[in-house]
């Protein structure tokens, strides 16, 4: 992840760091996986005034996020990675090999035109989505060489299972 030092200009930007935003490769979203985002402008259901202050503003729009990762062993390449307005992680827009489009959360490391798959006998590469049962797990304490990483990197872990 490529950072962005500013110029010490004033106190509040001598130690700030931001995003460059170098992983970016478009900036025009899968028309299909969007949503429209509605907002009250500061409105109660009766249609008056509640809050001050709020409304207008640019339209916005909800991109269709896959969290479950449910097609199993269908692979899929890699088309953009994307900015999304409603969260901090960037998006990674998948082309499935039966046709299907969908968005995925961008691991960091992952890169344009890879190939990578979801199911339960899949190697543990940056994309790819296993569930922990079937992750290759190693001892600490093992001294013989084996071709298993120790360290791998997880993302998008879920917290409830069967969700």
């Amino acid at each position: 992840m490529a950072l962005k030092k500013y110029k010490p200009i004033t106190a509040g930007t001598r130690w700030r760091i931001g995003n460059a935003y170098a992983e970016i490769t478009s900036d025009t979203p899968e028309k299909s996986l969007l949503e429209k985002k509605s907002g009250t402008g500061g409105r109660n259901a009766q249609g008056r005034r509640a809050m001050r202050y709020i409304g207008g503003g640019h339209r916005q729009h909800y991109r269709l996020v896959d969290f479950k990762r449910n097609k199993k062993d269908i692979p899929a390449t890699v088309a953009t990675i994307e900015y999304d307005p409603n969260r901090t992680a960037f998006i990674a827009l998948l082309h499935y090999a039966d046709g299907e489009k969908r968005y995925i959360l961008a691991p960091q490391g992952l890169q344009v035109c890879t190939v990578i798959m979801s199911g339960d006998s899949v190697a543990p590469e940056i994309g790819n989505a296993l569930q922990l049962k079937n992750m290759p797990w190693v001892p600490w304490y093992t001294t013989s060489k084996c071709s298993l990483p120790r360290v791998v990197r997880l993302h998008g872990a879920q917290v409830l299972p069967h969700n």
